[in-house]
């Protein structure tokens, strides 16, 4: 395979191999998470990471991490033969990795990369842990790709999801044995620069991608309704809407209050020196955003969408849940914290007293334990 592109090569005996299967190394939250894992188990397994097309690594990766890429780049203008000759490429890659790597357990993250490992799995015999990263009920897969999913699943060795939503879901055509709820990690490297005696300043956070589904236009059109007293709102992330929110912006006269900052390397700014966090997303796998504005001690407002937020917050007493696209319950529960300092401050401790549980060490032995059985196998 003269496409495979390998680096951090290394050598340790005895430790079993395990790989990772992703599309590409950007700035995702199934990307974070997946590099927080990896970086937390380099110390018991041999670690690879392989990309279907290699791009530079956004997070920090260990440097006993071995990368390796099946393609330099995606070609977004392939036909359906092209299409069909690049899914059977990519199995027919993974598979000669896993031959070549020895590797003893492979892990998938995302529905097309979970298709690919189970049948490069199969083909090299040897255990396959997959992981979906959305609820499955509100993917955007085609009817070909959810066809496809029902019919592979069921020969993987088990299926880590992060919410009972989900695993109600894949109930339908998987076996319990199968299934593991495994929370996401809270990334030790984003947690070590907290700093409580940073200045608080008079402003919503929301950290997400510019996207319909994460619904920053509600968060923008509630606060262009209400009396804020020389609040802002500062939206990190980077997306489609980036020009449609702009406009909204500008048209509702909020060019000096509401900021588009873009994707950034220190998130830990932002999160250390807002005073609210919203959320207001129409559905999700598990919020990586919320439990780390939680790990940061801010008083958090979020739908509660499938799934993930009513399994976090505790309606009153770490934070508020709102419904769906409610515009008028955001302005009233975002009034009612602006308002109460106290409230603030009682809501932050008990945010972060509630996500210690999210901590790597913590999600990191649940995964060991999955290896372990996987390599028994």
């Amino acid at each position: 395979m003269s496409n495979l592109h390998s680096e951090g090569e290394f050598s340790v005996a005895k430790k079993p191999k395990i790989a990772f299967v992703i599309t590409s190394l950007t700035s995702g939250g199934a990307e974070r998470v997946l590099s927080t894992l990896a970086n937390s188990l380099v110390s018991d397994y041999q670690v690879t990471i392989i990309t279907l097309y290699n791009v530079e690594p956004f997070y920090h990766l260990h440097s006993q991490i071995n990368r390796i890429s099946c393609r330099e780049s995606y070609n977004k203008n392939m036909r359906f033969m092209d299409s069909l000759n690049n899914n059977i490429y990519m199995i027919r890659c993974l598979f000669l990795i896993l031959r070549k790597e020895r590797i003893d357990v492979l892990i998938g993250f995302m529905t097309t990369t979970n298709v690919y490992s189970i049948i490069a799995c199969k083909l090299a015999n040897i255990p396959c842990l997959i992981s979906e990263r959305t609820h499955p009920d509100f993917d955007p897969l085609s009817r070909f790709w959810i066809n496809v999913r029902k019919k592979t699943y069921p020969f993987c060795t088990k299926l880590v999801i992060q919410t009972e939503g989900i695993k109600s879901y894949f109930s339908n055509f998987l076996k319990s044995n199968k299934l593991a709820i495994i929370k996401n990690p809270l990334a030790e490297s984003l947690l070590k620069f907290r700093d409580a005696t940073t200045q608080k300043e008079k402003v919503i956070l929301s950290v997400g991608r510019l996207d319909p589904v994460k619904n920053q236009k509600l968060l923008i059109e509630a606060f262009s309704e209400m009396n804020t007293e020389n609040w802002k709102i500062q939206i990190v992330g980077e997306g489609e809407l980036h020009s449609e929110l702009k406009s909204l912006i500008t048209q509702l006269n909020l060019q000096d209050s509401v900021e588009l900052v873009g994707s950034v390397n220190n998130v830990h700014e932002y999160y250390n020196k807002a005073s609210i966090f919203t959320f207001t997303s129409n559905f999700e796998g598990f919020p990586n955003a919320l439990i780390e504005a939680m790990a940061f001690g801010l008083p958090c407002i979020s739908t509660n969408c499938p799934s993930g937020p009513s399994e976090i917050i505790d309606d009153g007493e770490n934070g508020f849940l709102i419904p769906v696209g409610d515009k008028n319950m955001l302005k009233r529960k975002l009034e009612v914290l602006m308002n109460q300092p106290e409230l603030r401050t009682s809501f932050g401790h008990a945010a972060r007293a509630s996500t210690t549980k999210f901590e790597t060490k913590h999600i990191s032995e649940q995964w060991k334990h999955l290896l372990t059985e996987a390599l028994k196998r």
